[in-house]
């Protein structure tokens, strides 16, 4: 399921970025593209995001373990 999401989203944000430089989509680019859910992409950006910040902050904040062996 993974591998699909991630393909999944790697087309749509293609095909967002050929539109945004001006190159014209063909058909089924269009259909495709103006039919899935921006709205999950969206939920899915944001949630990824999240998961970095928060892998950023345990990064700075050091071991939470002793770093001396016994």
């Amino acid at each position: 399921k993974r591998a699909k999401d991630v393909a999944y989203h790697r087309e749509k944000m293609l095909l967002c970025k050929q539109k945004e430089a001006g190159i014209q989509l063909n058909a089924e680019q269009a259909d495709w593209r103006d039919d899935t859910d921006d709205d999950e992409l969206e939920a899915h950006y944001m949630y990824m995001a999240q998961l970095q910040e928060v892998s950023l902050d345990v990064v700075d904040s050091g071991p939470i373990f002793d770093d001396e062996p016994l």
